[in-house]
């Protein structure tokens, strides 16, 4: 049985997605929100016990997280680092996995997008989800932990598929 933990960490908002493929319809998601106005220290803390939790509730197989963006502020990398680090440390000492990181040029490659807004459009439309229901700004991280899931169990596992070659193009189904 595969069971696979996505996190797609942020200092403020990390997307979680869980599959199991014990059950057809066995897909959870979220989000881990942080207060910005406590130092990083109690956030830390905060996001290390909602991790654990995460964990602790799924009991995954695997878990796969995404590899940090080197962008061109060094003051959110370093931040974003420590939850990363936080993130790998909780996943072998409260499950003793090694977690998988995937870069989101991995995961662009597979759903054959241009950028994170292509993947939200297309975990949005995959879902059927309305605009109404979800929008990039407050969703983008559950949409991004949901893609990393799928480009893992497909990719890298090639356990369980999402994705179905057909004659003109490719189709995602969950």
């Amino acid at each position: 049985m595969i069971k696979v933990i996505s996190l797609d960490v942020s200092a403020s908002s990390t997307g979680w997605a869980f599959f199991s493929n014990r059950k057809r319809d066995s897909m959870s998601f979220g989000l881990i929100k942080t207060n910005p106005d406590f130092d990083v220290a109690e956030r830390l803390c905060f996001f290390r016990q909602e991790i654990v939790k995460l964990l602790q509730t799924f009991n995954p197989t695997h878990v796969v997280i995404e590899d940090v963006f080197l962008g061109f502020n060094v003051k959110t990398l370093v931040l974003i680092s420590k939850f990363a680090g936080v993130a790998i440390e909780c996943c072998m000492s409260v499950s003793g996995i090694c977690p998988h990181i995937i870069s989101t040029n991995t995961v662009k490659s597979y759903f054959k997008a241009d950028n994170k807004e292509d993947i939200f459009n297309m975990i949005t439309e995959i879902f059927g989800w309305s605009e109404d229901e979800v929008n990039f700004k407050k969703h983008n991280d559950i949409t991004d932990s949901i893609a990393q899931l799928m480009c893992f169990c497909d990719s890298v596992l090639q356990q369980h598929t999402f994705r179905f070659e057909r004659k003109y193009g490719y189709l995602y189904e969950v």
